[in-house]
C-alpha cells in the first residue's frame, strides 16, 4: 500500500465518521451512533498507528513537496473550519435575534465538524498531489 493509497483510505474513514456523527445528532440514537462511532475510531486509530509504526520504517518519507502539501492541506481546512463555526455563530446569532429563543448547537456538531475538517485535509492533500502531476506515488 502506498501512502496516498492510505491517505485516500483515511479520508473515506473519517468521511463515514463524519456520516455517523451527523446521524447521531439528528436521529438522537445514542447506542447505534456510539458503536458506529467506536467502530471507525478504532480502525482510524489503528491506521494511524500502523503508520508511525510499520509503514513509516518501512517506507522513510523524505518527500519535501509532500510535506509541503500537508502544510497547505491543514492550514486550508482550518481556514474551512473557522469559516463553518464563525458562519454557524453568526446564524446562531441571528436566528437569537428573531426567535428571541436561545440558540444551541447539538453536542454531535463539534465532533462531525472535526471528522469532516479530517476528512477535507486529505482530501486537500490528495488534489494537491495529483495536481503536481507527479504519477509516481509515495
Amino acid at each position: 500500500m502506498t501512502f496516498n493509497r492510505y491517505i485516500l483510505f483515511r479520508m473515506v474513514v473519517e468521511f463515514v465518521g463524519a456520516i455517523a456523527c451527523a446521524i447521531q445528532m439528528f436521529q438522537h440514537h445514542t447506542w447505534p451512533g456510539i458503536i458506529t462511532m467506536g467502530v471507525f475510531a478504532l480502525v482510524w486509530a489503528v491506521g494511524e498507528i500502523w503508520l508511525s509504526t510499520v509503514y513509516n520504517r518501512a517506507h522513510p518519507r523524505r518527500d519535501e513537496l509532500s510535506d509541503e502539501h500537508q502544510a497547505m492541506a491543514i492550514r486550508f481546512t482550518f481556514f474551512v473550519l473557522v469559516v463553518a463555526l464563525v458562519a454557524l455563530g453568526f446564524a446562531g446569532m441571528i436566528a437569537t435575534l428573531f426567535r428571541h429563543v436561545p440558540f444551541t448547537v447539538p453536542a454531535m456538531a463539534l465532533p462531525t465538524l472535526g471528522m469532516l475538517a479530517l476528512a477535507i485535509a486529505d482530501a486537500r492533500y490528495l488534489w494537491l498531489e495529483h495536481e503536481g502531476g507527479d504519477t509516481d506515488e509515495d
